[in-house]
């Protein structure tokens, strides 16, 4: 076995549960979480220069699962904007957006990540950033008040950069 096998091994057993996890609070959708995973995981593990280490692993795959999540695809059965909710829960409400608004509100608020720092982990321009957290963030704050979500927070908080250190590496 190669080293970037062992190394693939070895992430997937470490964190199977963490990547799928953090996929699917992208993305709200199990079928498209997997997709997304699976083009991570191909992504980060099928270039020259892989990963030497969990760790590196790990940092590169969220990179990579935030790349492809904006740019994913609902499934047949996953629900879009369009749908209608009848549920007062936030759950549902965050299910109704569409894959990208979802992706870029949860690197806002989940990952802490300003507009700047999601438009270069996602490749997509800042204004489009900017217009999908507006509406996702006008469109939760109808639903639900008591979030006190605000465009101007979603669109001027949060960090340039997530630093990463890792201790003992070899």
């Amino acid at each position: 076995m190669s080293h970037w096998e062992r190394v693939l091994e070895a992430t997937t057993h470490a964190r199977a549960a963490e990547l799928f996890a953090y996929a699917h609070t992208l993305t709200g959708d199990d079928a498209i979480a997997a997709a997304v995973v699976e083009d991570a995981l191909a992504a980060v593990f099928g270039r020259r220069a892989y990963p030497r280490t969990v760790d590196e692993a790990w940092t590169l795959l969220q990179h990579a699962m935030r790349r492809a999540a904006v740019r994913a695809h609902p499934t047949p059965s996953a629900p879009t904007s369009e749908a209608a909710d009848e549920d007062d829960d936030l759950p549902a409400d965050l299910r109704t957006l569409p894959v990208r608004e979802r992706a870029l509100l949860a690197m806002r608020y989940v990952d802490g990540l300003a507009v700047p720092a999601i438009a270069h982990e996602t490749g997509l321009a800042t204004h489009a950033v900017e217009d999908a957290l507006t509406r996702a963030v006008e469109s939760l704050s109808d639903t639900h008040p008591e979030l006190r979500l605000s465009v101007r927070d979603a669109l001027e908080g949060g960090t340039l950069a997530q630093d990463v250190v890792v201790i003992g590496a070899a």
